[in-house]
């Protein structure tokens, strides 16, 4: 009796054993938070449009722009396979160029785009702020050992402005591009900027394979309440223009390599767009704030990224 109280007594002590393991474990896996912080390189792109009232192009503006940013990222398993997970990128400076092309009558030939009569171009654009940040709450799904699958959904916001200066013109004043000159150096043009607040809901799947971690990203969306503001300080006129809701696209694919068991390195690449779409247009003098008219599908815009970056990943 006294061997099977023991025997009893060891299988319960073994018992408990396995379950303190398997609550550490547990609160362990859900308590970690991953942090990553890189560097990269991002190229960018945004489209600024005007129509009139039969819905014909007048008006294309080209923002682009080629910087260095800082990302990162933030992920926690908060219960059970419920995880939190923000991103943000931030553009620095760089190199950005602006273009803009009008099609105007009388002059205009045609709607081609190699019909334009107003041309300038801007080589000292500056790129003011690029912020793109998101935030999603998912569940992990277990394919194999290796593999899993994050569903979730989540807000995101890009913000992008530029400001154009200086350039040279060619207008069509009396005649078909009959005027060529060149703004004064430095002198502000156009700023323009460009919000997108959103919705998405996306899937992350990640592979482990020894030391590196694979990942990809797939995510769609709307906008809510997208706007823009058009500044043209030459003429002292805003544009506030306002958009129903624009679709967007995000794709992300990221490489880890594990150092230590808490820290490692990575590589990533992003690509984002958001799709053009014909929105509202307020005009305000600059100098008096006072409202002119509302053109109705009068404006249209859309953007998107490319990033490249690399960077640490710890874990707590």
């Amino acid at each position: 009796m006294a061997a099977a109280g023991l025997g009893i007594a060891a299988v319960s002590q073994s018992a408990m054993a396995a379950d303190q393991v398997d609550a550490v474990q547990y609160a362990s896996a859900g308590n970690e938070v991953t942090f990553l912080g890189g560097v990269g390189y991002t190229w960018l792109k945004g489209n600024e449009v005007v129509y009139d009232g039969g819905g014909n192009r007048i008006s294309h503006l080209i923002w682009e722009t080629r910087a260095p940013v800082l990302t990162g990222s933030f992920n926690a398993e908060v219960s059970n396979g419920w995880r939190v997970a923000a991103n943000g990128v931030v553009g620095f400076s760089g190199d950005s160029h602006m273009e803009d092309y009008d099609w105007l009558a009388p002059f205009a030939p045609g709607s081609n785009w190699e019909d334009w009569t107003h041309q300038s171009i801007h080589p000292d654009t500056k790129l003011d702020r690029y912020v793109n940040l998101d935030i999603a709450l998912g569940r992990d799904f277990a394919i194999n050992d290796s593999a899993t699958i994050n569903l979730h959904g989540g807000f995101k916001y890009t913000n992008v402005k530029w400001t154009a200066h200086g350039g040279s013109l060619v207008y069509s004043v009396n005649g078909f591009r009959d005027t060529v000159a060149n703004f004064p150096d430095g002198q502000s043009i156009i700023t323009f900027e460009q919000r997108y607040p959103g919705l998405f809901l996306g899937a992350e799947a990640t592979v482990k394979s020894g030391a590196f971690t694979f990942s990809g990203l797939a995510r769609g969306g709307f906008t809510i309440s997208a706007t823009d503001t058009d500044h043209h300080w030459l003429r002292s006129l805003r544009f506030e223009e306002k958009y129903d809701p624009i679709p967007f696209i995000s794709l992300g694919a990221k490489a880890d390599y594990a150092i230590t068991e808490k820290a490692g390195v990575f590589v990533a690449a992003n690509f984002e767009k958001y799709f053009r779409k014909k929105g509202d247009s307020t005009l305000y003098d600059i100098e008096s704030g006072n409202e002119g008219p509302t053109y109705s599908d009068s404006a249209g815009m859309d953007f998107y990224s490319v990033t490249l970056s690399a960077g640490f990943k710890l874990a707590f």
